[in-house]
């Protein structure tokens, strides 16, 4: 299935929507808050230019379905709160979440909410049988949100990337279709 650049996701309070160019002076200035990037698994980009070639590849992902990634946007105000991304996973019926709140509007419930509408996307449009996402343990902000959208602890991974040429420990969670099919009848 062809998903279209145009699709949307309304939650409440935020649009999900394909990324698009007009991002970049957003994605780029939450670069710039000190620790912001340490639990990326990319470096930060010194210029805007540098934001110009992910971003391609990332359309170029959603156009062969290999992912999607969504900026988030606040419904009232379209002010951009951050990013949440789907990815096929090597293993068959298995997609990898990834996601980062705008440093301005950490701690405010937009990233459970976003988290919550991408699960059930995974489940519902794109045919998941199993959804995961790793955090590095110090992450305690976004192991919240994993946990809140009904993801479980899997395992733990000694490397899981490496930041400064040093290894950054992670944890897996995961949740399987059935077990959102369950959560959704409570």
């Amino acid at each position: 299935m062809k998903i279209p650049r145009t699709y949307r996701i309304n939650t409440k309070r935020c649009i999900l929507r394909c990324i698009s160019e007009q991002d970049i002076p957003y994605v780029f200035s939450a670069t710039r808050f000190e620790e912001f990037n340490d639990g990326m698994l990319w470096e930060p980009p010194q210029s805007i230019e540098e934001l110009k070639e992910p971003f391609k590849k990332s359309l170029q992902a959603w156009d062969a379905g290999l992912a999607y990634t969504f900026t988030i946007e606040c419904a009232n105000t379209t002010a951009f709160l951050g990013r949440i991304s789907i990815r096929k996973h090597k293993a068959e019926g298995v997609w990898s979440l990834g996601f980062w709140t705008h440093p301005e509007y950490q701690r405010q419930g937009y990233m459970t909410e976003a988290a919550k509408a991408i699960i059930e996307f995974g489940f519902t449009v794109l045919d998941a049988d199993r959804i995961e996402a790793c955090h590095a343990l110090w992450n305690t902000g976004s192991e919240k949100v994993l946990t809140r959208i009904g993801m479980k602890f899997v395992c733990y991974i000694a490397q899981g990337f490496q930041k400064h040429g040093k290894w950054v420990e992670e944890n897996l969670l995961a949740i399987e279709t059935e077990d959102w099919k369950s959560s959704k009848k409570i």
